[in-house]
């Protein structure tokens, strides 16, 4: 059975965002709390489980600043400014991005994208990049869209944000999926978990950022080692 909707995440799974993320976070920490330096350990972590910056940031502070001093709307939007100038210019498609969007799309599948991203960062990118318009745009769901901050894996960011959102463009009727019909795309644990809590299948992109021994522990349905194997996997034929 070919599913009906294809979920992507962003990062680690459309888009290889690894150094604009890690750059910006340093840059943000070089200009509010120059003499302290990140665990860089710590961030990949945080990276790897798909944590949103105001998780990462607090994370990251120095013990006596992070109950104390740390300001969550400074840290976030000083982070999103540096990385619309110095991370968006580091954020590449995978190879066979434009591919795989313009095949799954011409079968007359619906495709969507829900990531923990700042939705203007992913719209940015897909234009930069030659993909926007591959997606509706009323279908790429992002930071500050999740209703109550419920972000992934919490299933609202699907049955509250993105289904309404389906309906409005494909019709009610379009938007009843029954089993096997719904297939999450991502690289993280976080979007395996997310997959679960939605009752959909799960691709995990062995290639993206994710932690492999925590997303091998979860038995993701499926696993690619490239974004092009999604096409397999949509046609049915299963990849391990």
């Amino acid at each position: 059975m070919s599913p009906k909707l294809l979920i992507f995440d962003f990062d680690g799974t459309l888009f290889d965002s690894l150094a604009a993320i890690t750059t910006s976070v340093e840059l943000t920490f070089n200009k509010l709390l120059p003499s302290y330096t990140p665990d860089a350990t710590e961030l990949n972590r945080l990276i790897s489980i798909g944590a949103p910056p105001e998780i990462t940031f607090k994370a990251l502070q120095p013990a006596d600043e992070r109950n104390a001093s740390f300001d969550e709307e400074t840290w976030v939007t000083t982070y999103r400014k540096i990385y619309a100038e110095h991370g968006h210019p580091l954020t590449k498609p995978y190879p066979g991005a434009k591919e795989v969007l313009v095949k799954l799309r011409d079968t007359g599948a619906q495709l969507a994208i829900i990531s923990n991203k700042a939705v203007a960062a992913i719209h940015s990118a897909l234009t930069g990049h030659g993909l926007s318009g591959l997606i509706h745009e009323d279908l790429i769901i992002g930071e500050p869209m999740f209703t109550g901050g419920k972000r992934k894996p919490h299933p609202e960011g699907f049955s509250e944000v993105l289904l309404p959102r389906l309906k409005a463009v494909y019709g009610e009727e379009a938007c009843v999926y029954g089993q096997g019909e719904v297939l999450m795309v991502g690289d993280t644990i976080t979007d395996i978990l997310f997959a679960r809590n939605i009752g959909a299948k799960v691709v995990w992109c062995r290639f993206g950022q994710g932690n492999a021994a925590d997303c091998e522990r979860e038995k993701p349905d499926y696993a690619i080692d490239r974004l092009v194997d999604v096409l397999g996997v949509a046609d049915g034929m299963e990849i391990v």
